[in-house]
C-alpha cells in the first residue's frame, strides 16, 4: 500500500501566487466603491468626507418616466436627434444651448472614426444610391432624398480626400435640473422651444433618464440606445465650429455689479478702471426718455463710491432725483441756480499746478500758469452768454481778468496763488471782474453780461460762497437754471468738476455727466464743446473715467456736423444703448456697427435694459438694484404714494 505524498507547509506557501500590493489596493478600492465590502464608518461618523461622498449620490429615484430624482434634485434629459441638426452651421452654433441659463447643462461627445473605413462605406452607399436613383422617377417623393444623399456623400469624400478633414460621430445631450417637478417641466419646455428657434430637434429621454444620467457622467460611456438615436456625422470644420466652451459672461474681478446678462442670466461685473482689459474706461449711455438712464447712472455712481472712488455728478435736468441717494451716501448736493447760495465761486483757482502727470510719474513739476488756464476757461464761460464776441472783446476780457487777479496778489507765477501758510489766497468774485470792466469806457458794454450776477436776480450765484468741496460724492444740480443761463450754468459746474478731477492725483475718480448734449450739441458753441471733449480725453490719462449720457442723438451730432459728439463717443470704449426709437437707433447703428437684429432689439428693450457694447462684443443686459438703492432712486409716482401712505399710517 502506497503512502500519499503531502507537500510540506513551506512548499505550499511557495505554490500560492502572491498578488502585488498595487492589485490588492485596487481590488480593495473596487470592493469599497461598488459595495462588495462594507466601508469602515469610523471616518464617516467623525464628519470627514470620503470618496463615496463625492462620487456616489445618497438617494436615486428612477420611478418616473419624465425625470430621475438624485439627492432631492430633479434631473431630466433631452438629446438632439441625429436628423435634428441643420445641414450648414455657423461659428459657435452650440452657443445658444451653452448659454441656455440656470439649471441647463450641455453634454457634447465626439468620436473620431477611421478615415479608410468611412470612405469605403461612403463610396459603397453612394454607389447604391445612384443605382436606386436610376429606377426612381423624378416625380417620386424619394427622388430628392436620394439626390441629396448622393450630394452629401460626394461632399464628404471631397472634404476628407482633398481638404484633409476627419470624420466624427457627435452626440449632444441636454441636462435640465430643478428643485421641483413644476420648475423642471417649465425649463424642459423652454429648452425645446430654444432648440426649435435654432433649427434643432430635441427629444426627451422618456423612460431613459437613468441611462442618460449615466451617459452624462464624465466617463465617455454613452448608453447604446441613446447613442444610436443621437448620432450625427460631422467633419472637423463642423465640430470645430460648435466650440461649446464659448461664453457670453462678463465678470471683471474688481468690477461693479450692473445687472444680469439677458443671454444666460449670468451676473455682469464691469471694472472700467482695468486698463489692461479696456483701452479706456470712459462710458457713454444713450436712450430715449424713460428708458432708465438716470436710474442706471445713479446705481453706477453709488456702487463706484462704495468701492472708494470719488464720484462727481453734473446734472442739467431733474437734479432733485439725485438728491435722496446723495444724502443716503453722505454726499454733497449743490443746487446751482439764481435763487441758491450753493454755487461755488467760478473765479476761484483750485489747482496749485497744471502738471498732474508729474505726481503720477515722479517727474519734475512744470510751472505752467494756473492763472492763464483759468482765464481761458472764464472767457469760454462768458462767450456762452454773449455769442458775438469779437477778437477785440476777447482781448479786453483777458486784460480785465489779469487786472482783477492782480488786485488780489495773484499773477502768472503759480506760487502767488498760495499764501504764507501754503493755503489758497482769497479769490476774486464776479463782482470784482464787473468793477474792473466798469472802470474802462471801452469795456463798459462787456460788463452788462455780468451785471445779472452782481446786482440782478442771479446775484446769489456771484456771491462769495465758501463751500468745502472735499466730499467724495458731489452732485452739481443745474436744473434750476433759467433757459438762457442753462448752458453757462452747466459749463460752470463742468469747470468745477474738472478742477476736482484733475487735482485728484492717484485717487481713482469718476465724472458722471447727464444729458451731455447740452454742452456739445446744437445749442452749444465750439469753444465749450472742445473743452468738454478734451476733458473727457484727459480724465482717462489720469486713471479716472468719464461717464456721459444723452437723450437726443440728433442734438448730440448737431454741432459742426457731429464733430464733438462723435469725438466723445470715440473716446468712450464702453457704450450702453438703452431703448430708443427706430430713427434714433438707425442714427447710432453706423457709429457702433450694430446689426439689424441689434437695432430691432434696441427698439424693443423694456425699461432698465440695454445693449452693452465694448468694441465688437455686444451683450444685452438688464440692470438690477437692491431694495435700498431702489427706494432712494425711484421716481415712480405709485411707489412714492405707497411710501407716503405707509408713513402716514
Amino acid at each position: 500500500m502506497q503512502k500519499k505524498k503531502t507537500a510540506k507547509p513551506a512548499a505550499k506557501a511557495r505554490l500560492k501566487k502572491k498578488a502585488p500590493p498595487a492589485e490588492k489596493k485596487q481590488s480593495s478600492f473596487k470592493r469599497l466603491l461598488f459595495g462588495e465590502e462594507k466601508p469602515d464608518l469610523t471616518e464617516l461618523e467623525s464628519g470627514s468626507t470620503t470618496i463615496l461622498d463625492i462620487l456616489s449620490p445618497a438617494t436615486i429615484d428612477t420611478k418616473s418616466r419624465d425625470y430621475i430624482l438624485v439627492d432631492g434634485v430633479y434631473h431630466a434629459y433631452l438629446y438632439i436627434a441625429g436628423y435634428g441638426y441643420t445641414t450648414a452651421v455657423g461659428s459657435c452654433w452650440l452657443a445658444p444651448l451653452v448659454e441656455a441659463g440656470e439649471g441647463v447643462n450641455l453634454i457634447f461627445t465626439c468620436k473620431r472614426q477611421s478615415k479608410e473605413k468611412i470612405l469605403s462605406k461612403i463610396a459603397q452607399t453612394t454607389m447604391v444610391n445612384r443605382s436606386r436613383m436610376r429606377d426612381v422617377g423624378d416625380t417620386r417623393q424619394d427622388y430628392e432624398e436620394l439626390d441629396s444623399a448622393i450630394s452629401s456623400g460626394l461632399y464628404l469624400k471631397d472634404a476628407m480626400n482633398r481638404q484633409g478633414e476627419d470624420f466624427y460621430y457627435m452626440h449632444t445631450l441636454i441636462e435640465v435640473m430643478a428643485d421641483d417637478a413644476e420648475t423642471l417641466e417649465q425649463r424642459v419646455t423652454a429648452v425645446e422651444k430654444l432648440c426649435v428657434s435654432i433649427d434643432m430637434i430635441a427629444r426627451r429621454c422618456d423612460y431613459k433618464n437613468e441611462q442618460a444620467f449615466l451617459s452624462a457622467l464624465p466617463l465617455l460611456a454613452l448608453d447604446a440606445d441613446v447613442e444610436r438615436k443621437s448620432r450625427r456625422n460631422a467633419l472637423t470644420s463642423g465640430v470645430a465650429a460648435a466650440f461649446p466652451f464659448a461664453s457670453y459672461e462678463l465678470s471683471d474681478r474688481n468690477g461693479v455689479f450692473l445687472g444680469l446678462n439677458l443671454y444666460n442670466r449670468s451676473p455682469v461685473f464691469l471694472d472700467p478702471y482695468d486698463d489692461y482689459k479696456y483701452t479706456n474706461g470712459n462710458c457713454w449711455i444713450g436712450g430715449s426718455s424713460g428708458a432708465g438712464k438716470t436710474f442706471t447712472l445713479q446705481c453706477l455712481g453709488g456702487r463706484l463710491r462704495q468701492q472708494g472712488r470719488r464720484v462727481i455728478f453734473i446734472v442739467p435736468k431733474k437734479g432733485h432725483e439725485f438728491r435722496p441717494l446723495c444724502e443716503l451716501l453722505g454726499g454733497l448736493y449743490l443746487k446751482m441756480s439764481p435763487s441758491s447760495k450753493d454755487c461755488p465761486n467760478i473765479m476761484a483757482i483750485r489747482r496749485k499746478s497744471l502738471d498732474t502727470y508729474s505726481g503720477l510719474r515722479d517727474l519734475a513739476v512744470r510751472d505752467d500758469s494756473v492763472l492763464a488756464d483759468k482765464i481761458s476757461r472764464l472767457i469760454i464761460w462768458y462767450s456762452l452768454q454773449k455769442r458775438d464776441l469779437s477778437d477785440e472783446d476777447k482781448n479786453h476780457l483777458d486784460s480785465s481778468l489779469v487786472e482783477c487777479y492782480r488786485r488780489y496778489g495773484i499773477t502768472f507765477d503759480n506760487d502767488s496763488v498760495l499764501d504764507e501758510d501754503g493755503a489758497f489766497r482769497k479769490m476774486p468774485v464776479i463782482a470784482d471782474w464787473y468793477n474792473v470792466l466798469q472802470e474802462n469806457v471801452e469795456t463798459k458794454h462787456l460788463a452788462v453780461v455780468l451785471a445779472r450776477y452782481v446786482t440782478g436776480s442771479a446775484s446769489a450765484m456771484g456771491a462769495r460762497n465758501d463751500i468745502d468741496l472735499d466730499n467724495k460724492y458731489i452732485v452739481l444740480d443745474t436744473s434750476g437754471m433759467p433757459d438762457d443761463l442753462l448752458l453757462p450754468g452747466i459749463f460752470w459746474a463742468t469747470d468745477i468738476a474738472n478742477d476736482l478731477i484733475m487735482d485728484a492725483g492717484s485717487d481713482l475718480s469718476a465724472l458722471i455727466a447727464d444729458e451731455l448734449w447740452s454742452l456739445v450739441g446744437a445749442n452749444s458753441n465750439p469753444l465749450a464743446a472742445g473743452f468738454v471733449q478734451e476733458m473727457v480725453k484727459t480724465i482717462r490719462g489720469l486713471g479716472g473715467i468719464a461717464v456721459t449720457s444723452t437723450q437726443g442723438m440728433q442734438d448730440l451730432f448737431g454741432l459742426d456736423g457731429g464733430k464733438y459728439g462723435k469725438g466723445i463717443l470715440d473716446s468712450s470704449r464702453i457704450k450702453l444703448v438703452m431703448q430708443m426709437e427706430e430713427q434714433e437707433a438707425r442714427l447710432i447703428q453706423g457709429v457702433l456697427n450694430l446689426s439689424e437684429d441689434e437695432v430691432r432689439q434696441i427698439t424693443r428693450f423694456r425699461r432698465g435694459e440695454g445693449l452693452l457694447c465694448i468694441g465688437y462684443n455686444h451683450v444685452p443686459i438688464a440692470f438690477h438694484a437692491t431694495q435700498k438703492e431702489y427706494d432712494a432712486i425711484t421716481t415712480s409716482p405709485t411707489d412714492l404714494r405707497v411710501r407716503r401712505r405707509g408713513g402716514a399710517e
